[in-house]
């Protein structure tokens, strides 16, 4: 712009200061900063408002910063309640087939999940820039009038932890209606920038997956949209990205903001109070928290109401588990819960009672059958299996069983029990055909005297494994000798071998029926590859070793190094669940075999996973009553969206 003065109409003092005038929108904008031993945030004045200009840490190199800070702010805003009817209907055709009605257990979890709130798409986003600002002592003291409101947010450093900075943030409603406080955006990331991306319990990885039934459902990479994930899933309450540096941030609410699972005699698990989300409307990428719910408890709010969200940021060079473990440890304060714990059995009193509960066949549920000349054992399963007819049976935990037998002597477990589970096993393999050394199935259902898995009339590679190849090994362990079983193991390992392919990888399952793979849609995220290796432990084939190595390295490739598995649960149709924890043993396992650190390496951070990122559903799928009776100790596997 350029500016024309009459000199003859003023004095040289005055044509100065209107000179050095001209200057002062650049020069002396206003500059605010809030710093914590190892983090400061700065903010500019710029016209629209107060904006963060940077975001910096320590590290080894020096102090390192964010590349695209923001500082900018938002609430939601509805007059009216939420639409809670499912978004399922404008989702692509893939979306809308899955799970399949068939999945009883998820099916309307899915379509729930699916609903506006949960897609981002419900209220009205009141977004802005902080229009006045205060200094007073080491905090600032953030204002903006908005019609719907005024929200003042209080940055302060922590007096506890050099790389957290709190925030306070309040809302006095203008109007009636609902509103939800979103965390403000510190800076986003886009993908090529983003190194990984972690809400843990819900899903993790390195990119974006437009496949939004494995992103939103498995876990398997991060949605390509900004959807909000609740809180009873989330297992550490800390959204988190890392970039390309190795700079990781997180926004981690402070205690108290969640819901309480079991309030005073009754269960409140399905409280909505704090949402998650890596995105924000804008999509791009941010960690992002919202309390209250637009919509659940306390996010309607009458004129001159207040609502309060208190959470941190946080900042450090290095990887999101550092993060994660920070806000469990030292803001969830998880080893204060632990130091709460008082067993009350010596190991020894639980393993003695573990004996007792399974001689007794009134606790045991355990029950005979003839079969193709034979007598089988096996135990109740009360719960619901593919075509059965309340008739299902199964055992578990074979090498706990004659280990338990070993230790205790006991002569009830050594003749009525152990013959008869052994028996069982034998005949879970199919003997001939296309699917000969594969497991028939989980179950046994002696109504119709046969073999199924739980969800369906198919053969998992994952299944010979589990039911054959690990459930024989551990018995040779105990019965080294036992050539019967050594021949099933064979069998089972030359199945794997026949079912492998080239690149190391198996499919998820085959149809019985046809020998064709079913669950295309799926890949086999799932350490099947140790099947081979306890052959070849036992057997000593040299083939079965190799096998192993080439499952074990498109396992890292596709599984770890991208933090996607599947599950083991055919109810659940597979959704990530304790396998992640077999998995680093499996690769434990196969380190110490072949002295690889590339095993061992992918061990820990596949146990880095689990501990952050496995959830067991606390909500009963039966009424509390009959669960606790029928079900005393039985947990249902759960990850992801489908809680």
């Amino acid at each position: 712009m350029r500016y024309f003065i009459k000199a003859a109409t003023v004095g040289k003092g005055i044509l100065f200061l209107l000179l050095a005038g001209l200057c002062i929108p650049s020069a002396a904008q206003k500059r605010l900063a809030v710093e914590a031993e190892h983090f400061r945030i700065e903010w500019q004045e710029k016209s629209d408002g107060y904006r963060i200009s940077t975001v910096s840490t320590n590290s080894a190199s020096g102090r390192i910063s964010l590349e695209n800070p923001s500082g900018s702010y938002g609430f939601l805003y509805s007059a009216t309640k939420p639409d809670t009817v499912s978004l399922y209907e404008t989702m692509p055709d893939y979306v809308r087939k899955f799970p399949g009605r068939e999945y009883t257990l998820l099916y309307g979890r899915w379509r729930d999940n699916l609903r506006p709130v949960a897609m981002n798409t419900a209220g009205e986003l009141v977004r802005f820039y902080p229009a006045s600002a205060m200094q007073k002592g080491d905090s600032i003291i953030f204002t903006r009038k908005t019609r719907q409101g005024t929200l003042q947010a209080v940055w302060r450093p922590s007096k506890q932890f050099g790389s957290d900075i709190e925030v306070t943030m309040t809302l006095r409603a203008a109007v009636d209606g609902y509103f939800s406080l979103i965390t403000p955006t510190l800076a986003t990331l886009s993908e090529k920038e983003m190194a990984w991306g972690v809400i843990p319990g819900h899903f993790q990885g390195r990119k974006l997956e437009p496949n939004f039934v494995w992103s939103y459902g498995y876990g398997q990479g991060i949605p390509d949209r900004p959807v909000v994930v609740r809180e009873r899933t989330a297992t550490t309450l800390c959204p988190t990205l890392t970039d390309r540096q190795g700079l990781s941030f997180a926004v981690i609410p402070e205690p108290g903001q969640g819901r309480d699972p079991w309030t005073y005699d009754h269960s409140t698990q399905n409280e909505w109070r704090l949402g998650f989300s890596l995105m924000n409307r804008d999509r791009e990428l941010t960690p992002s928290a919202y309390h209250p719910v637009l919509g659940q408890e306390d996010s309607y709010m009458r004129k001159g109401e207040i609502r309060t969200f208190r959470f941190r940021y946080t900042v450090q060079q290095g990887d999101w588990y550092a993060l994660c473990s920070h806000a469990a440890r030292d803001i969830y304060r998880f080893g204060d819960f632990l130091a709460l714990k008082e067993p009350r059995q010596s190991l020894t009193d639980r393993i003695l009672r573990m004996a007792e509960y399974l001689e007794k066949d009134s606790t045991s549920l355990w029950r005979t059958f003839d079969y193709r000349g034979d007598t089988i054992g096996a135990q109740e399963y009360n719960a619901t299996v593919f075509e059965y007819e309340r008739d299902a049976v199964k055992n578990s935990d074979y090498g706990a069983m004659w280990m338990l037998a070993r230790i205790t002597g006991n002569d009830t477990l050594r003749r009525t029990r152990l013959p008869y589970a052994r028996n069982f096993k034998i005949h879970q393999q199919v003997s001939g055909g296309p699917l000969s050394g594969a497991a028939a199935g989980q179950y046994y259902l002696w109504k119709s005297g046969r073999y199924t898995e739980e969800w369906g009339d198919y053969a998992e590679p994952i299944g010979t494994v589990y039911y054959i190849m690990l459930d024989i090994g551990n018995m040779l362990l105990f019965n080294p000798g036992d050539a019967e079983l050594r021949e099933d193991l064979r069998r089972g390992a030359e199945r794997l071998l026949a079912w492998q392919y080239p690149d190391g990888h198996w499919e998820v399952a085959y149809d019985k029926a046809t020998g064709k793979p079913v669950f295309r849609d799926l890949r086999d995220l799932r350490p099947t590859f140790y099947g081979l290796l306890v052959a070849y432990r036992l057997l000593g084939d040299e083939r079965y070793l190799d096998a192993a190595c080439r499952g074990a390295d498109w396992f890292v490739a596709n599984a770890v190094d991208e933090g996607s598995f599947l599950g083991v649960c055919g109810d659940f149709r597979f959704v990530p669940d304790f396998v992640i924890a077999q998995s680093a043993q499996a690769l434990l396992d196969l380190y110490e075999t072949t002295g690889k650190d590339c095993y061992r390496d992918a061990a820990l951070r596949t146990a880095r996973f689990y501990t952050h990122n496995n959830q067991y559903c606390r909500k009963l799928i039966f009424r509390p009553e009959k669960r606790r009776k029928i079900f005393p100790s039985r947990r249902f596997p759960v990850f992801s969206n489908f809680q």
